[in-house]
């Protein structure tokens, strides 16, 4: 009798060994990204003043909300990749960014957001909505944002504006590192879009 338990003891490690040498591979481990800001250039345009700035929101599409990364594979689909994933929410993610980006470009340090609040007052405070920011079915980065800047004594907004940028450059297939690395230099564009919207005021 115990023979046979030790018969059926050694068929069940047998199996088990060879069901992990054949049906469980190794997966892949998932890579994480982040948008970062931008390293720029002397030639920006610059405030003539140290200015404070209040980003109120940054809005994302709810699809675009979540850690795994989007991208179209035809007009009204979306494939999420789970091997490639944000390393934090995208939209705090491109807060922080955006503010890093306006610091630099308007060479100030007073740029608040919901997730770090200022306690001075500020000159102007600003509201970006982004529609849509992936890579389209073309394999090309498509950015669509609108944002509305308003001064702290107007009761109506200083200015709504609007920005479609698409890469001129076609990402490789899954090639995630050139993706981010693209989207990361689109968003800069538009930093600096929404910079330039804002020094226009100081004119």
């Amino acid at each position: 009798m115990s023979s046979n338990k030790n018969r059926l003891f050694l068929l069940i490690l047998v199996l088990s060994l060879l069901s992990g040498c054949f049906g469980g591979g190794a997966t892949t481990p998932v890579r994480y990204y982040l948008i970062d800001p931008m390293d720029y250039s002397s030639n920006t345009v610059k405030a003539v003043r140290e200015l404070s700035v209040s980003i109120i929101d940054l809005h994302i599409p709810q699809y675009l909300d979540r850690f795994h990364i989007a991208k179209r594979t035809n007009e009204s689909q979306l494939e999420f990749s789970e091997d490639n994933q944000w390393g934090e929410g995208l939209r705090k993610n491109l807060l922080r960014t955006l503010a890093r980006n306006l610091s630099k470009l308007l060479s100030t340090v007073d740029v608040s957001t919901p997730l770090n609040r200022s306690s001075s007052s500020p000159d102007y405070t600003l509201q970006v909505d982004i529609e849509q920011f992936e890579q389209d079915v073309d394999n090309k980065i498509k950015l669509v944002a609108r944002w509305q800047l308003s001064g702290t004594q107007q009761s109506e907004p200083l200015g709504i504006y609007s920005a479609e940028l698409q890469s001129e450059q076609t990402v490789e297939v899954d090639n995630y590192d050139q993706m981010v690395s693209v989207m990361r230099d689109m968003f800069g564009e538009l930093s600096n879009r929404i910079a330039e919207s804002i020094i226009s005021q100081e004119s």
